[in-house]
């Protein structure tokens, strides 16, 4: 009767009446509850660092939004004064090289005038000189005019 099997029995409600005894299915069951309980907790802290990284995400993404549409602002006001300089430059060039080219025409004309002005005086100088010499050495009245009016039709091709 009192075989293995009676004592692995015996044995096993000791144990089992021992546990009882000490209260080991409720300390068991509070040791479950607190776990339980902390891991409810760090879920919900779990959620709650969740649910701020998503506001912090939100809140990054605008201002990154903000800083492209800012930077694109910039760009588009750059672009516009970059483009008003360049006009602007443009017209200063324009109006520069429209005042050289005046006072270089000036300048043209001025030079123009004064050879002009020494042509006509190294022609009178000439007329006198040739007058003078003719008058010395006495030339005819009719060879005198002739030789008048061919200078005076030489000297209106010369000047064209």
């Amino acid at each position: 009767m009192f075989d293995e099997s009676f004592f692995v029995a015996v044995s096993f409600f000791t144990v089992i009446g021992a546990f009882i005894y000490l209260k080991l299915p409720s300390k068991l069951m509070e040791a479950l509850d607190e776990k339980s309980a902390e891991i409810a907790k760090e879920l919900d802290d779990a959620k709650a660092l969740r649910a701020e990284a998503k506001k912090v995400l939100a809140d990054y993404e605008e201002q990154r939004k903000q800083a492209e549409a800012q930077a694109e602002k910039i760009i588009a006001e750059a672009k516009n004064m970059a483009e008003k300089t360049a006009a602007e430059s443009r017209i200063a060039m324009q109006a520069a090289m429209e005042r050289r080219s005046k006072q270089a025409e000036e300048k043209i004309a001025r030079a123009q005038e004064s050879l002009e002005k020494e042509v006509r005086a190294a022609i009178s100088a000439l007329a006198v000189d040739a007058a003078a010499h003719l008058a010395a050495t006495g030339m005819s009245d009719d060879m005198a005019q002739k030789l008048v009016d061919d200078n005076i039709a030489e000297l209106a091709d010369r000047l064209n």
